[in-house]
């Protein structure tokens, strides 16, 4: 397979040469020189026809078309085969009708011997056209499915008995009483002619009527040789042929549309027919076959037109009753796609093709509200009695909602536990589309047998009205998500969408903030760490922050929680990271010594991949491993302790220091803390702040502090903003603290500024913040990390 997909490319480097000037130049003259013999063959010279068109100006042409036909396959090599077959087909006719010239041109009718060496070159061509023409068209399409094949045994039967019915009888006629072998070679031309016909017409229906004009080109040939032939040795038989006649101008129009559909150039494959006009093409010609059907109860035909006009009807009938089992198939088919299996629902596709539509019609007056039902704790209901007794759940929810909805409302799963509702409402308010809403969940949530006993399930819904809560599809599905979100946060059994939660920050911006980071919206901000022995910066903390393009800047802590929605928690954790190690670094070159901090989510602890992505920016930017210091939320202590250690280490292993975020804020666990690897721990606010007013509180800060002393642990409190605060955690026994009484997060230009109000350098950030290391800790003083230490699986 591979092999083939690497050929293709090869086989159409040299397409460029049917393009080429010069080629364009040669079939021009060439096709010029054919078109040109055929006129002089309609012009009336009567008894002074120059005798050198007939002669070496026609086996000139002859000679021309017949390079240009086989020039296709030497210069080109897609489809060699086909048209060194149609090409070679051409040259053989023109060989045997320059010897028939050369030789018979001055002899009388009678006179010209039959068969000769001529016919066999003429015969020659329609064996090759036949393999030239099947090809090709295998070419074009690789997969032909029954109602192509049965489209090309229509059309080619049907064509076949109309030529027959028109040429057949009289040629027979015309042979009769002459020898076995005269008979045998005149006939093998309408036979031949015949069988070109079928095989030109049957490969058109193969690539299902393109408009390529080069089948077309081919398919004309083949006529206008059939129409020839025909009228050749109709002349023949009654003595009227003369060389230099319509009959060789339309010989040599035949051969110059085959020789001209091997040179056209196309830069992509023509379209097919589709629909009913595909349909059309085999409808005409069946009408056709029944035509000379109904001739022939009039008019003796030939039994070859008869049986030909017959079969082609029986194949009509075959694919008519084929058409009409795939127009079944393809109904079932399509109820399939639009159902849900478990729910005899609709499934999303309903949804997304039918609100638009309902939106769009709304009578004046009216509303919309779309409902999305939530089978509540399914999850643990298929962990507990198996996945049978939550698709017989859903099932169940299904039926009754069928029953209960009216017809014209639209009611689909959308995946999991949800199901959407969608119906118009002509009057009535918010809480009367709520009260309904909540004599549905009733009515929805009777026990449902799923199992030994009956299980009772509990329902939420979430309601958002169109169009005084959205007017888009869109934005009428994530009001309704944002209320069913609302309602399982509020164990509420049914919410409607409040806009006023528009002014915190929406689900709506989602979608913008998935192109955030290529329109160039996300910005790195800094907030200062201050020692608090000598009031000077020892570190930086990076804040990345998003400017929406109308809703304003969007902190760091929601930006986090929206990132995580969509999957973009681990990408933003590398732009910020990589952003604040070339920041650290600028200041280090700058002569300001110190670290930067970035807060890291729980899901970045988890990812194996990040340790060795921070020791790379590390050793791109070129500063200490332990410049760098990763904040990760205090969330981190409800994980597995062992699988947190192990994931930890990591970082610990290339030399990063750890520091425990916002410790405090959910009653954390000093036993968990003393195996927990980190360097520094930070303190919320909400930990702190109460010591102000409460002897206990400042001693469990006290304790704590100490504690973290005694393991060699580092203490930040974050969210000064007072003096008092200020004085407080001094006395405590911190080590820093950052917050609004220092400086609000600014950009890097305005923190340089800032750091040049300070008139000595600022203390060396390992010195002061990062504490005494642990035994076998490994150090930090290089500028360098080994991605390779660490690795383990």
């Amino acid at each position: 397979m591979s092999t083939s997909r690497a050929a293709e490319p090869a086989l159409d480097t040299d397409l460029w040469v049917l393009g080429s000037p010069v080629y364009r130049a040669v079939k021009v003259l060439v096709v010029s020189l054919g078109v040109a013999y055929a006129l002089t063959t309609l012009i009336p010279f009567g008894d002074q026809r120059p005798a050198f068109l007939d002669t070496w100006f026609y086996s000139g042409a002859l000679v021309a078309t017949s390079l240009l036909a086989l020039a296709r396959p030497v210069l080109v090599r897609r489809n060699r085969l086909a048209w060194a077959c149609a090409g070679a087909g051409v040259a053989s006719w023109s060989i045997g009708d320059i010897y028939w010239s050369a030789s018979f041109s001055s002899v009388a009718a009678s006179e010209i011997p039959v068969p000769s060496l001529a016919d066999v070159f003429y015969v020659g061509l329609y064996p090759l056209a036949y393999v030239g023409f099947i090809v090709l068209a295998r070419g074009t399409v690789r997969r032909l499915p029954a109602s192509v094949w049965l489209d090309g045994v229509v059309t080619s039967l049907a064509a076949g008995a109309v030529f027959s019915a028109v040429m057949l009888t009289d040629v027979l006629s015309a042979d009769a009483g002459k020898a076995l072998a005269e008979t045998i070679t005149n006939l093998s031309y309408p036979i031949g002619d015949l069988v070109l016909m079928v095989v030109a017409v049957a490969a058109l229906a193969m690539v299902r009527w393109r408009t390529d004009p080069v089948w077309w080109l081919l398919g004309l040939g083949a006529a206008a040789f059939a129409v020839a032939d025909t009228a050749y040795l109709l002349g023949l038989a009654n003595d009227t042929y003369d060389d230099g006649t319509w009959i060789d101008g339309t010989w040599m129009i035949g051969l110059t549309l085959m020789a001209l559909a091997g040179s056209l150039f196309r830069r992509r494959p023509a379209d097919e027919v589709r629909g009913f006009a595909a349909l059309l093409v085999p409808i005409l010609f069946s009408l056709c076959a029944l035509v000379v059907l109904i001739v022939g109860t009039f008019v003796p035909l030939h039994p070859i037109s008869i049986i030909m006009a017959s079969a082609c009807l029986v194949a009509a009938g075959a694919r008519t009753a084929l058409t009409f089992e795939q127009t079944r198939e393809l109904t079932r088919t399509r109820v399939e796609a639009t159902t849900d299996e478990l729910s005899g629902l609709g499934n999303r596709r309903v949804l997304d093709s039918a609100l638009p539509g309902m939106l769009s019609s709304l009578p004046s007056g009216a509303a919309l509200p779309l409902t999305i039902v939530s089978v509540d704790h399914l999850r643990e209901m298929n962990r507990i009695l198996g996945y049978t007794a939550g698709d017989m759940i859903l099932n169940a929810v299904g039926s009754r909602l069928r029953a209960a909805l009216p017809t014209e409302a639209v009611a689909v799963r959308l995946g999991g536990a949800e199901i959407a509702i969608l119906r118009t409402v002509t009057t009535g308010t918010a809480e009367s589309v709520a009260r309904d809403t909540e004599n549905l969940l009733r009515s929805l949530g009777r026990p449902v047998v799923a199992g030994p006993i009956p299980v009772q399930i509990e329902l939420s819904a979430g309601v958002a009205i169109a169009p005084v809560h959205a007017t888009t599809s869109a934005e009428l599905i994530h009001c309704a998500a944002d209320a069913l979100h609302a309602a399982k946060a509020n164990c509420s059994e049914v919410e409607i969408y409040d806009p006023s939660l528009r002014g915190d920050l929406h689900s709506h911006l989602l979608p913008d903030l998935l192109r955030a980071a290529e329109n160039g919206q996300l910005f790195v901000y800094y907030q200062p760490k201050i020692d608090l022995t000598t009031r000077r910066p020892v570190a930086l903390e990076a804040l990345l922050r998003w400017r929406h393009p109308t809703h304003g800047w969007v902190e760091p802590a929601p930006l986090q929680r929206l990132a995580a929605q969509v999957g973009l928690t681990r990408q933003l954790t590398r732009i910020l990271l990589l952003s604040a190690l070339q920041a650290c670094a600028a200041w280090r070159r700058k002569g300001y010594e110190l670290g930067v901090a970035t807060d890291v989510s729980v899901a970045d602890v988890l990812d194996s991949h990040l340790p060795y992505d921070a020791a790379k920016m590390i050793n791109k930017v070129g500063v200490p491993p332990g410049a760098l210091t990763l904040e990760i939320a205090e969330e981190v202590l409800l994980i597995d302790a062992r699988r947190t250690a192990t994931a930890l280490s990591q970082f610990r292993h290339f030399g990063v220091r750890l520091s425990l975020d916002h410790y405090g804020r959910s009653a954390p666990s000093l036993a968990r803390l003393r195996n927990m690897p980190v360097d520094e721990l930070k303190l919320d606010p909400s930990f702190v702040e109460p010591m102000l007013n409460s002897t206990q509180d400042a001693v469990v800060v006290r304790s704590t502090v100490e504690l973290a002393r005694s393991l060699g642990i580092t203490t930040v409190v974050e969210g000064v903003a007072t003096h008092t605060l200020l004085d407080a955690v001094t006395l405590s026994g911190c080590s820093a603290a950052q917050g609004s009484l220092f400086s609000e997060p600014m950009t890097a230009d305005s923190l340089h500024g800032w750091l040049a109000s300070f008139p000595q350098a600022p203390v060396e950030h390992q010195q002061t913040v990062s504490g005494p290391r642990q035994p076998g800790q490994p150090t930090s003083s290089g500028r360098g990390v080994d991605p390779s230490i660490g690795r383990h699986r």
